[in-house]
């Protein structure tokens, strides 16, 4: 079985730390869930994390990065509009679908065809810790793809405590909506999906939004 650590525990951080840059998969809390996350440039780590899910080929990973200034070195996209999202909701529940940079030799899982991803910053304390070190990590809900996420760190442990590397333990977390997502990627920018952040408050913010 994997560890399960305390994130209340400085020493959680470093293991984390350390599973991440040796290319490892490990589940972290953040807001009302367990994510899986992988270093978003090590292509065999993103590969072992969709498998762990059995996601569907050519399926994204999604990228959490520790603030608005990460972002801008992995897109090409962040317009006036996007940027006051991030400021206003960030951290928090909007994944902003933003177009990669060309630069970028990633992998999420979609091969790089698609030339954009999803990204937001985390709300969580110890998400947040882990991310100012490691900069960008893929992430997908943990559990098996088209499952509800796991919010307790003892189901992580029965279902995948043998093929991941870590369990940053955070305790059993609340049940809430969803992530709203925005795709950014074009004008005018549309709304995906409303989750915990509302149309009304996007849309008061940004009105062209559709």
């Amino acid at each position: 079985m994997s560890d399960r650590l305390l994130t209340s525990d400085p020493q959680t951080l470093v293991e984390a730390l350390t599973h991440i840059r040796a290319g490892g998969v490990i589940a972290i809390p953040i807001e009302n869930a367990y994510v899986f996350a992988a270093d978003a440039f090590n292509r065999s780590a993103v590969e072992s994390l969709h498998l762990i899910r059995d996601d569907p080929a050519d399926q994204a990973a999604s990228v959490m990065v520790p603030s608005i200034t990460s972002v801008r070195g992995l897109t090409t996209s962040l317009s006036e509009e996007a940027l006051m999202l991030a400021e206003t909701f960030w951290p928090g529940k909007l994944f902003l679908q933003l177009k990669s940079n060309r630069s970028l030799t990633w992998d999420l899982g979609d091969g790089g065809f698609l030339n954009q991803f999803m990204v937001r910053v985390p709300n969580n304390d110890f998400a947040l810790a882990l991310l100012k070190e490691t900069g960008p990590l893929a992430v997908a809900s943990a559990g098996l793809s088209g499952r509800p996420a796991l919010r307790e760190s003892g189901e992580i442990n029965e279902v995948f405590g043998s093929v991941i590397h870590l369990i940053c333990d955070d305790g059993a977390l609340d049940l809430a909506l969803g992530s709203t997502v925005v795709d950014a990627t074009a004008f005018p920018h549309r709304i995906v999906r409303e989750g915990e952040v509302t149309n009304t408050q996007l849309r008061a913010l940004c009105p062209t939004l559709v």
